[in-house]
């Protein structure tokens, strides 16, 4: 696959492949971060993976931009050769879609055409990846929504969207990790989301929504609050 290393900062290069958000591509990367990771060079400061770049941030009191682009190709080469394999983390979250926590259900069934449970059904299909972690901490952005569930981003956000919110824009989707504002479409919430301690999602994880009913999720979400409160 092909990539180039160029110049990110002073103290940074950046490897960069085909600018769209694509999944092999993701993997690509972090496959790359992994080698580089386990490689553990001395004047490594840091290493910055999203949707298709790599930003490798060093030590330049003891070496310099040539030595690490260098160390780049060399690991790309690696990469390109290499099977890609999941090694991330399987996440699986059960998620009410019923209408009063999925208040944008009914603009995604009148711009797709699709019936709630069809975009219910087509949602919770696929395992998600996880391309990048951003705009918030926590905030994992999941790919592919697939193409006839695709909607355009709210034009005028909310000021207030509640934790655990499951929601999708074009290609992709996420969980609101904590109360925001936000401009995805809200299609449900995920069981128990605001009583979940520990939960961390990285980058390269795969991710499985788990429709349930609304007197599941009442009932989950009672447990969560009782657990809490012991």
């Amino acid at each position: 696959m092909q990539a180039r290393v160029e110049v990110a900062a002073v103290d940074a290069a950046m490897v960069v492949f085909e600018a769209r958000v694509d999944k092999t591509i993701n993997q690509h990367v972090h496959a790359l971060r992994a080698r580089v990771l386990a490689s553990n060079p001395p004047w490594l400061v840091d290493v910055v993976a999203a949707y298709h770049t790599l930003m490798v941030v060093y030590d330049v009191q003891t070496t310099e931009y040539a030595v690490v682009e260098r160390f780049l190709n060399k690991q790309l080469h690696g990469v390109s050769d290499q099977k890609l394999a999941h090694t991330g983390t399987l996440h699986e979250f059960k998620v009410c879609y019923d209408a009063e926590l999925g208040m944008d259900l009914s603009r995604v069934s009148e711009l797709t055409g699709l019936s709630t449970s069809v975009i219910i059904e087509r949602h919770s299909a696929p395992t998600y990846h996880v391309y990048t972690i951003g705009f918030a901490p926590g905030f994992a952005y999941l790919g592919d929504v697939a193409e006839g569930l695709q909607v355009p981003r709210q034009s005028t956000p909310r000021t207030k969207v509640p934790a655990g919110s499951v929601a999708i824009a074009n290609q992709q989707t996420a969980i609101y990790p904590r109360p925001s504002p936000g401009g995805w479409n809200i299609i449900g919430r995920v069981a128990g989301w605001e009583f979940e301690t520990g939960l961390t999602m990285q980058a390269g994880d795969q991710v499985k929504f788990i429709p349930i009913s609304r007197a599941e999720y009442d009932q989950l979400e009672q447990q969560a609050r009782e657990r809490t409160n012991d």
